[in-house]
């Protein structure tokens, strides 16, 4: 007992260290574990990756009409690579009196687009546009429901003979077109024929 007296009054301070080591190791037990950040190389590279797989987006498709000297005028798809050639060739080819010495059919043929292919002695029609008609532009392409003869109303896609001789009967026994809308009226005009022509025709002088 004399012997534990004695060492305590000599080593009184060791306790103490052992108490305080542990106090040390128990906190640093307690201290949440960092967690290492992601690396802002990661984020852009993947902002690389989308903005590379935006700018190789596709060709834009659509249609086109071509009218005028061709076996089958009217609509056709292209998907942003067609050219012009090809679609005259889906339209049943050129007639034997179509003229395209000003016409480049190489031109690769742009949604909502419109070509006119002019017959031997016509006048040569305005180079083709890049894209929807100007207004200027589109009022003179639009086919006229209350002047237009058959042989100009069967140049609208999916317009026959029969068609055409519908719309003219209609315009006389009607007194006119009050508005494209009235196509509806026309037999054999459903909703999507209509949607099909409405942005082709007009009922203006």
């Amino acid at each position: 007992m004399t012997t534990a007296k004695a060492w305590l009054q000599e080593y009184w301070y060791v306790p103490l260290v052992v108490l305080g080591l542990g106090g040390f190791f128990w906190w640093q037990s307690r201290q949440p574990v960092a967690i290492e950040p992601v690396p802002a190389a990661s984020s852009i590279s993947v902002s690389s990756a989308t903005a590379s797989s935006m700018s190789s987006e596709p060709p834009k498709s659509g249609f086109v009409h071509i009218k005028g000297a061709v076996n089958k005028p009217g609509l056709y798809p292209v998907t942003g690579t067609t050219r012009w050639q090809a679609v005259v060739e889906a339209a049943g080819g050129l007639t034997a009196d179509a003229d395209v010495t000003a016409i480049n059919l190489a031109k690769i043929a742009v949604d909502q687009e419109s070509l006119y292919i002019p017959v031997q002695g016509e006048a040569a029609p305005a180079a083709t546009g890049a894209g929807p008609a100007s207004p200027a532009a589109s009022s003179t392409a639009l086919v006229n429901l209350n002047t237009a003869s058959e042989a100009e109303l069967q140049t609208l896609s999916g317009i026959g003979p029969a068609k055409a001789a519908d719309i003219i009967a209609y315009r006389e026994t009607s007194g006119g077109f009050k508005s494209v809308e009235d196509l509806m009226n026309v037999s054999g005009i459903g909703e999507k024929t209509y949607e099909r022509l409405a942005p082709l025709v007009t009922v203006g002088p």
